[in-house]
């Protein structure tokens, strides 16, 4: 039987540092939030599956919003700490209007950045996960489903990790060929960093490997790329982590 969920008022993206960033389409009256109605599975026993997830995706504003992301993600109330699950695309978004995610199902154990064991956890939806509309409201697009969930140990093995770096940017942006980025790794850690359209469709894969802790600076070419919109996604074990890029030549 599908768990009825409430919009947890209290939370937003300002409560999740990581997950605000600069925007780029500028039309204020947009507003993306995270709609009243949710519906989910929880984890069965230590079967680390989310089944059955429906939300809507509402847009308070007037005008209408292009492409945009919206991911599920688990959320540690304790740390405050968040892994970023899965993201699906929303083509555009009417004012004044809600669209319905529905049958969306997680298998947690095909996911490696996941906290330690544990009954706390919380499932989370986020709304424009790349940044890349600009709001109204700026603080709205991220909200806890009520209910509490557990997560088990996997074979592919659970990591108590959080965000495993810091300073996280991108330079120059806009970019007209080459750019540099440039973050701070917390320790040694497998990563991989690609470059991603509006529909999250991977465009340029630009380092996957181990690096030492300390600071770090990846070049990447955009050369190959029309002018527009994109995003940097960069994954440790701790989770992802996403900044807007702008090609302009």
């Amino acid at each position: 039987m599908k768990t009825i969920l409430q919009k947890t008022a209290a939370v937003f993206l300002l409560a999740i540092p990581s997950l605000v960033t600069s925007q780029v389409q500028k039309s204020l009256a947009i507003d993306l939030t995270i709609g009243l109605n949710y519906a989910y599975d929880p984890p069965t026993g230590c079967n680390n599956q989310i089944n059955n997830i429906s939300v809507d995706i509402c847009n308070n504003g007037s005008s209408s919003a292009g492409s945009f992301l919206v991911g599920i993600y688990l959320y540690d109330p304790a740390t405050t700490k968040h892994w970023v699950l899965d993201q699906t695309t929303v083509n555009s978004l009417s004012g004044n209007a809600c669209t319905n995610i529905s049958n969306w199902n997680i298998n947690m154990n095909n996911y490696p950045s996941l906290p330690a064991p544990g009954s706390n956890y919380r499932v989370g939806v986020w709304a424009d996960t790349a940044n890349v509309i600009t709001e109204s409201n700026e603080n709205n697009n991220a909200s806890l489903l009520s209910g509490n969930i557990q997560v088990c140990a996997a074979s592919t093995g659970i990591k108590e990790t959080g965000m495993l770096l810091t300073s996280f940017n991108t330079s120059p942006n806009p970019a007209s060929s080459a750019g540099q980025l440039n973050f701070n790794l917390l320790k040694e850690e497998n990563v991989a960093i690609t470059i991603c359209d509006l529909t999250g469709k991977v465009v340029a894969k630009i380092f996957e490997g181990t690096l030492l802790s300390g600071e770090q600076k990846i070049n990447f070419n955009v050369a190959d790329l029309t002018d527009g919109v994109y995003f940097t996604a960069l994954k440790t074990s701790g989770g992802l982590v996403t900044r807007k890029l702008m090609v302009q030549k």
